[in-house]
């Protein structure tokens, strides 16, 4: 194949290290990410001289990584991520989004013009939704109810201003929720995941939970990778594509999975400081428009949640 030269903005992260195993698998090798901070990262994927350490927020910086590499395809994933705590981190988080995802931008319309660039939105820029949409497709009115949310509408939007208005290649993704390992103890499955293991090992009495009556749509985080590749292959410049598996698991029914893997019965305990002041109900994905690119996501999360559990206890020992 031609191997484009490929840039991958936080890399080092959750979903971004699973990018990289799954674009290595499909025979990609010139692949480059982003780091940040003063730790290597783990684990390593490719070679030290590989992982580009800038701090995206620095425009000059930013500007510097694009001239200097020149990347055909750039997977903008870096984003800081408080969903729970967005509202005490509101200003951090404004200032790190909005200004990462000018940074970026600026840097492709300079440098980069005419490479192929996904960036990676959000299904809270969705947040509640009329009450009659089963699922949500990529024409549902946006109406986030948290800072975070907004964070990454902004960051939506200023990806199709720059499509629109520089004809830039931008492709624009919005996840759902997906889950696997290296997802940190910050979200709510792996937060589950890392309670019972302290349970199951007599340092925790209880798992400590929120309001588990909300809807969601789970991926596994390797399908998710997959979703990212084919629609830097396949998608087409200017289009939002939704990605999600499109089945309903209703949260406290995700505890009881994962608890059912568990050596012990775990009791529950609802946490007054887990509770959001305001939950959005519902968030299913209508995953037909990237389904027709030939994408298919695996219908079973209790593999994921399994692998999540077995990483905790490896991380307890």
């Amino acid at each position: 194949m031609d191997q484009p030269k490929i840039l991958i903005t936080g890399g080092t992260g959750f979903a971004g290290s699973h990018l990289i195993e799954n674009l290595l698998a499909q025979g990609y090798k010139d692949i480059y990410s982003t780091t940040f901070g003063s730790s290597n990262p783990s684990p390593q994927l490719l070679s030290s001289n590989h992982y580009l350490r800038v701090n995206l927020v620095d425009g000059a910086a930013t500007a510097q990584l694009f001239e200097h590499l020149k990347p055909n395809w750039v997977f903008h994933l870096a984003s800081f991520a408080y969903v729970g705590k967005s509202f005490e981190k509101a200003a951090e988080l404004f200032t790190n989004n909005i200004g990462l995802q000018m940074s970026v931008l600026e840097a492709v319309r300079i440098h980069t013009p005419t490479a192929r660039v996904l960036t990676v939105g959000s299904a809270e820029e969705y947040g509640i939704v009329p009450s009659n949409v089963e699922k949500i497709d990529e024409s549902c009115l946006l109406n986030p109810v948290n800072p975070y949310a907004v964070s990454k509408v902004t960051q939506d939007m200023l990806a199709g201003s720059y499509a629109l208005s520089y004809k830039l290649n931008i492709i624009r993704a919005r996840p759902f929720n997906h889950i696997g390992t290296r997802q940190t103890g910050d979200f709510a499955v792996p937060s589950f995941a890392r309670q019972i293991v302290d349970i199951e090992q007599g340092k925790q009495q209880k798992l400590l939970v929120g309001n588990l009556s909300g809807v969601r749509d789970f991926t596994d985080v390797d399908d998710m990778a997959k979703a990212y590749i084919l629609l830097m292959e396949k998608g087409n410049p200017g289009e939002i594509y939704n990605i999600g598996s499109g089945i309903n698991y209703v949260m406290s029914d995700v505890v009881k999975m994962l608890s059912s893997f568990a050596t012990v019965p775990i009791p529950l305990e609802e946490d007054q400081t887990r509770l959001r002041p305001l939950d959005v109900p519902r968030l299913i994905a209508d995953n037909k428009k990237i389904v027709s690119l030939g994408w298919q996501p695996t219908s079973d999360i209790k593999p994921a949640l399994k692998n999540i559990l077995e990483e905790w206890r490896k991380h307890s020992i």
